[in-house]
């Protein structure tokens, strides 16, 4: 691919001694200034910096002009895909930003990966819904121009640090969106809830969902749940078919350790949809705040409420769905007179 017009659309950088010399300047203080800017000019030349993407055997077709824009603007680029966690960890050091490309599953993982070596992650949108990334695979190399330019902000978002008590052997993990307590089987189960150690309550149910503000709108919203803004620093637990008269959601801030006790029954846990380990009577799960990740965005992102309406049909009026649907078979509508007119 030439990339000779693929420069232009990176952001110039000044070269050593492309200064002009300042009226009254001696030539002594132009030489150390010189020098001076030399140095700068080294120490940047050899500062290595890299972006890395991460995609499925068989999508690097996908992101090559991505990959050259990158390149263009002076970045190393790097792609996991066979075993994406040492990659990631190989290159944390000079990552500058890591790329998910695939759907949200693909970021959900990348962000676990990114999180805890400070990565900032961009996700692409391969996949079917696709709520999580901001970018569609078609936008992606204007989208790195617009990185490497610094036309970007960043989103934190807060994981869930995830960890099982109880016999057999402890198992610990992130989650970006949430954590799944669940009855094996069609069985129920008897689940305490601690928050800092006070009683949240005791639930006779199918299971419990921990979900981040960024998780509101997957699991926990299928549940029940209400959708939480993401910028918010909160958590959702909901119970999940509980035998109660009154069973809601409840929101309760992420800076608090959440504990969930099998009283009674046999659990599976799953973060993000991957299961960790099963439970059984006196086993718990310890959650507690994990790292942040860094979400870039850009200034014609989508925001949270958009993403409702365009995703989920939030707030969007059922006659308005359904005009939106049959207005392109509707014929014509003339004005009173034209067809009068034209037959004339």
């Amino acid at each position: 691919m030439d990339v000779s017009n693929i420069r232009r659309t990176c952001p110039a950088r000044a070269t050593a001694g492309s200064r002009p010399r300042r009226q009254g300047q001696s030539g002594v203080d132009h030489a150390r200034a010189s020098r001076r800017r030399g140095r700068r000019g080294a120490r940047h030349m050899t500062e290595h910096r890299s972006i890395g993407f991460l995609l499925h055997p068989g999508e690097q077709p996908a992101v090559q002009g991505a990959i050259a824009r990158a390149q263009a603007c002076g970045f190393g680029v790097w792609t996991a895909l066979d075993r994406p966690e040492d990659a990631v960890a190989e290159h944390a050091s000079d990552a500058k930003l890591l790329v998910t490309v695939g759907g949200d599953g693909t970021f959900l993982y990348g962000a676990r990966l990114a999180a805890p070596r400070a990565i900032p992650v961009m996700g692409a949108n391969r996949g079917r819904l696709g709520f999580l990334n901001d970018v569609e695979i078609d936008q992606l190399p204007d989208a790195i121009t617009r990185f490497c330019s610094g036309e970007y902000s960043i989103q934190r978002r807060s994981l869930i640090d995830v960890e099982l008590g109880g016999e057999g052997e402890a198992a610990r993990a992130l989650a970006l969106n949430e954590v799944v307590v669940r009855a094996r089987d069609v069985n129920v189960a008897r689940l305490r809830v601690d928050a800092d150690s006070d009683l949240l309550g005791v639930f006779d149910s199918d299971g419990i969902v921990v979900a981040t503000a960024t998780g509101s709108t997957a699991y926990a919203l299928s549940a029940g749940g209400p959708p939480v803004d993401p910028r918010l620093r909160a958590l959702v637990v909901v119970p999940l078919a509980p035998h109660a008269v009154i069973s809601r959601a409840v929101v309760i801030p992420d800076a608090v350790r959440v504990r969930v006790t099998v009283e009674r029954g046999h659990v599976f846990v799953a973060v993000d949809g991957a299961s960790i380990g099963d439970l059984t009577d006196d086993g718990d799960v310890l959650v507690r705040p994990g790292p942040d990740l860094a979400v870039v965005r850009f200034a014609d992102s989508p925001t949270f409420h958009e993403r409702l309406r365009q995703k989920f049909r939030f707030g969007v009026p059922h006659k308005e769905l359904e005009t939106r649907d049959t207005v392109d078979a509707e014929p014509e509508r003339l004005e009173p007179g034209k067809a009068l007119h034209d037959a004339s």
